[in-house]
């Protein structure tokens, strides 16, 4: 794997900060392809692979979906749900397909000098892995939707500790403690591999190598380490992760994270910041304990046990306790009507914020 240096801007300044207090109220449903296929009847697995399964889910249930939830929805497609282990798949790691649900992937280096060895060959992504069927896939779905504009995407990865557990398994959470520089020189490889397959993502879709716009980063695994050695077996390495694609803005998504990890975000310069699934924190502890700004998802576990006045308080105290942003995606288990018509509930109570706001409302004497 051939590594390269950091661009010299991402060393020489920092990305740009928002500040929580200025940044102004967000809000937004998602609704794509696992959404699609359920509405369209069309077995899950089917849309990672299929061309034809994918048009019929995308032409069947997008028009399902616009009529249950309207415009105000961002609707996303067409294309294959998205495989967030592409990028491991490529480094060799094999995807796995169970029926009607989720792709899954298996760890494939056995030791971290194996895996050092490995990853210091260079990679040809075109041909790697299950690159070249996806690659053709895409050729097909523009010609099956000829008017649209389909960009390269649902080959995706993730951030370095997330990427390297992906890699070793289990093990890897032993392998700082076992050898530490050799966990060192693992992660720096991990990363760097991890920018190298970004940046192809990117020159397929006529991007730039190196980014000014948003870097984001989707990490979970990190949150399973304890915030006291986060200093030295996370932090480094998420840092360089940003550096090497970009001097933009900062976006992470990591789930799991507990109080004693926040100031970890100040510490990232991030712009914004997604806690998504995070049961063991409230929006006061966000608020609180970092200067990000930070939004607030209602996860389809709490839709589906919430009343819609529950929903609705969710959304306004989420807001008044610190969230400068709320959302919601539309998953395959949210589509019964008591479900639609919780998410219409949601949508209502944000538009309720924004229209409080906007007429000058304090964050803290929003009325319900």
């Amino acid at each position: 794997m051939l590594v390269r240096k950091m661009h010299p801007s991402s060393v020489l300044s920092a990305p740009p900060r928002a500040a929580r207090e200025t940044t102004p109220f967000t809000w937004y449903v998602s609704c794509g392809m696992p959404a699609y296929s359920a509405l369209a009847g069309v077995r899950y697995d089917r849309i990672f692979r299929e061309p034809e399964a994918i048009v019929e889910a995308y032409e069947v249930g997008s028009a399902k979906a616009l009529a249950l939830f309207g415009p105000d929805v961002r609707y996303d497609g067409p294309g294959w749900s998205g495989i967030s282990y592409s990028h491991v798949n490529c480094l060799g790691a094999p995807l796995i397909f169970p029926p009607d649900s989720e792709v899954a992937v298996r760890p494939i280096h056995r030791s971290l000098a194996g895996g050092i060895r490995a990853l210091e060959k260079s990679v040809d992504w075109a041909e790697s892995g299950l690159m070249p069927y996806y690659l053709n896939l895409w050729e097909r779905l523009r010609e099956a939707f000829p008017e649209r504009h389909i960009r390269f995407q649902g080959c995706g990865y993730e951030g370095p500790i997330t990427t390297a557990w992906e890699l070793r398994g289990h093990d890897f959470f032993t392998d700082a403690y076992d050898d530490p520089v050799a966990y060192r020189t693992y992660l720096t490889l991990v990363t760097h591999s991890i920018a190298d397959y970004t940046r192809f993502i990117r020159q397929l879709n006529g991007e730039p190598e190196f980014l000014t716009t948003t870097v984001s980063m989707c990490d979970d695994i990190s949150a399973m380490f304890s915030p006291a050695h986060w200093a030295d077996w996370v932090l480094p390495y998420q840092e360089m992760y940003f550096a090497l694609q970009g001097d933009g803005p900062r976006h992470a998504h990591i789930e799991g994270f507990v109080p004693d990890h926040l100031h970890f975000l100040d510490e990232l310069q991030l712009s914004q910041f997604d806690p998504s699934v995070s049961p063991r924190l409230r929006a006061t502890d966000l608020r609180d304990r970092c200067s990000v700004p930070f939004l607030w998802r209602l996860n389809s576990m709490q839709l589906q046990d919430f009343s819609a006045e529950q929903i609705r308080h969710y959304v306004f105290s989420g807001v008044a306790q610190g969230a400068s942003g709320v959302f919601f995606y539309i998953a395959r288990c949210t589509l019964t009507p008591v479900h639609v018509t919780k998410i219409h509930a949601f949508m209502q109570a944000a538009r309720d914020v924004a229209a409080q706001l906007d007429a000058g409302c304090p964050r803290d004497r929003l009325e319900e």
